[in-house]
């Protein structure tokens, strides 16, 4: 998708994706309450009438989602000095309670334990094989390094990059990545991914890498920046279940199927990554040198710093910076 085409779009991405968690855009809410009701007595009404698809929930007629708010990175989960959550992982588990005919409830668990089950009836950005005595369900996200450039390229080669300049978050599981190849790279860090993404927009780098999902978020404010392939092989995320929750597995994935046929998978996708295509095998650079050691791939890589910053601090800035642009005209929910 275009950059001027995402502009024009957007706005009512997010209309609609408000409509996503509020209704499923199912129904209107004045075919439930009436053209006369005021938005309360309609949303009030639509609550009502909603038929649970599925009974063996841990709260009646609520879907309770887990999202590991520490782990979670923008734009899956952002946060708000106000307390409210919003995210692509908000969205579809909006849309997924919808389906269901269900309720929506969030809460914040750690994704080692996140007690399905007891706690939470689903996880969202799960990783299969990563949660003991889960089942996985859908891929509506991935995992992998990415790195992005002022101009399309495509999926970039190694000569592409060898001798460029990349910019990284001080601190980043991507900086780290990185340092374990072999490319050949003048690294440039930064506290946080905006003043990376705006040095790659005025020529001060050539390369940014970061989180795929974080580097398409930003990449929308700017013209001409691309994914120019992933640096590892994307991991896919989808929805934990219970294991011993086989009716609830079954009923969200019909659901997040349904979603997926229905168009609100992309419309989510447009709203928070510029309608980015799912990431896979193909979207990875390839033959990238193997480093011989952690510190020898470092000290090949180099070492220029364009700003200092603690990684806990760096990943503060970003979440700050990215929120901004979404908060008011988001889905919000409190997690």
């Amino acid at each position: 998708m275009s950059k001027a085409v995402h502009r024009n779009t957007v706005a009512a991405a997010a209309a609609l994706a408000t409509c996503v968690a509020l209704s499923g855009c199912s129904s209107p809410l004045s075919a439930v309450a009436g053209p006369r009701a005021s938005v309360g007595e309609a949303l009030a009404a639509k609550t009502a009438a909603l038929s649970p698809k599925v009974t063996s929930t841990i709260s009646k007629g609520v879907l309770t989602v887990g999202i590991d708010t520490q782990d979670s990175m923008v734009p899956l989960y952002v946060g708000s000095s106000s307390g409210r959550a919003y995210g692509m992982d908000v969205d579809l588990a909006g849309a997924l309670a919808d389906e269901l005919g269900l309720k929506v409830r969030f809460v914040s668990v750690d994704d080692a334990n996140p007690g399905l089950g007891t706690t939470c009836d689903v996880l969202m950005g799960a990783v299969d094989g990563q949660v003991g005595g889960a089942t996985v369900v859908g891929d509506y996200a991935e995992q992998a390094s990415a790195f992005f450039h002022k101009g399309d390229t495509g999926v970039a080669k190694v000569d592409d990059l060898s001798s460029k300049s990349v910019g990284v978050q001080t601190g980043s599981v991507s900086q780290t990545a990185l340092s374990k190849t072999g490319l050949v790279m003048s690294v440039k860090t930064y506290d946080n991914l905006n003043v990376a993404f705006d040095a790659l927009e005025s020529g001060g780098v050539d390369y940014v890498l970061c989180d795929a999902y974080s580097g398409a978020y930003l990449s929308a404010r700017y013209d001409e920046v691309c994914l120019a392939g992933t640096l590892d092989a994307p991991r896919a995320q989808g929805i934990a279940v219970s294991s011993q929750n086989a009716e609830l597995a079954d009923a969200v994935k019909a659901a997040y199927d349904a979603v997926e046929k229905n168009g609100l998978m992309g419309l989510v996708r447009r709203r928070w990554v510029a309608g980015m295509d799912a990431l896979s095998a193909s979207s990875q650079v390839q033959d990238v040198p193997a480093g011989a050691s952690g510190a020898a791939a470092s000290g090949a890589t180099g070492t220029g710093t364009a700003t200092d910053g603690d990684s806990a601090g760096a990943s503060q800035a970003s979440l700050e910076g990215a929120s901004a642009g979404h908060e008011a005209g988001s889905n919000a929910a409190t997690v």
